[in-house]
């Protein structure tokens, strides 16, 4: 039997345990077992993001996990996300661009495998906590950012839980065939993250029954919205009077 086919057979590697999920070291069993590559071809999944724009192979995704097995070459932290006492991988989480200068680094968290389990609507959110919270207590970075379109507004007000603050707004920076949204920037710096821990009493992720309650008290309607309309009216004002030519 070959290394690979091994690697496919045995089970994932707990990296950081959650209450929802289980953050696991990426493997050959994601692609030959979970296919981790068919995520990124479905519409659904992909439509928010810069992925299914071409077809994606299993192929392809061996050569990414080839790449993430080779720390001294790339700047990411990358964990698949597998439900708590669960086999399969659901999803996965990043953290990229990672800088030793800045101590900066980008998240991104794609769930592949849409479930209808109450419990499913917090994996994601989970896998960004505690990635977040590996970057800043394990990794020492002192600011995480990430961005995603606008139609994605009810993820961008529940990020407000975990110190995530919308930072600007880039006009019309996603597309998707002939459709156009403006893409919302926000970021956690260390203080932000810090002060969210010694809010809960030292814990950054609150647990999912409280986190719940947490969310019912978010206002309703969107922050990005306000954020863009905020600098709108900011820029208008400033430009109004000066002269292009």
């Amino acid at each position: 039997m070959s290394e690979r086919n091994i690697l496919a057979d045995a089970p994932y590697e707990v990296f950081i345990s959650g209450e929802t999920i289980d953050l696991v070291i990426p493997s050959e069993r994601a692609i030959v077992h979970d296919g981790w590559h068919r995520w990124f071809n479905d519409p659904e999944v992909t439509r928010f993001s810069d992925h299914g724009l071409y077809p994606n192979t299993a192929e392809a995704q061996q050569e990414y996990l080839d790449a993430l097995r080779k720390p001294a070459e790339n700047n990411r932290v990358a964990l698949l996300i597998v439900p708590k006492g669960g086999t399969r991988a659901v999803g996965i989480c990043s953290l990229s661009a990672i800088h030793p200068i800045h101590r900066s680094g980008e998240t991104a968290v794609v769930i592949g495998e849409r479930s209808t389990s109450r419990g499913a609507a917090f994996w994601g959110m989970e896998a960004k906590a505690r990635l977040v919270e590996h970057g800043f207590e394990t990794l020492g970075l002192m600011r995480i950012g990430g961005a995603q379109a606008m139609p994605l507004a009810d993820w961008q007000r529940y990020q407000i839980l975990f110190g995530f603050r919308p930072e600007g707004i880039k006009r019309g920076a996603h597309r998707r065939g002939h459709h156009v949204w403006d893409s919302v920037t926000s970021s956690c710096t260390l203080e932000d993250y810090l002060r969210v821990k010694k809010t809960r009493g030292g814990a950054y992720w609150p647990g999912k029954k409280r986190l719940f309650e947490l969310m019912r008290a978010v206002p309703k309607h969107s922050i990005a919205d306000a954020v863009r309309d905020a600098i709108d009216t900011a820029v208008e004002s400033y430009v109004k009077d000066v002269p292009l030519a």
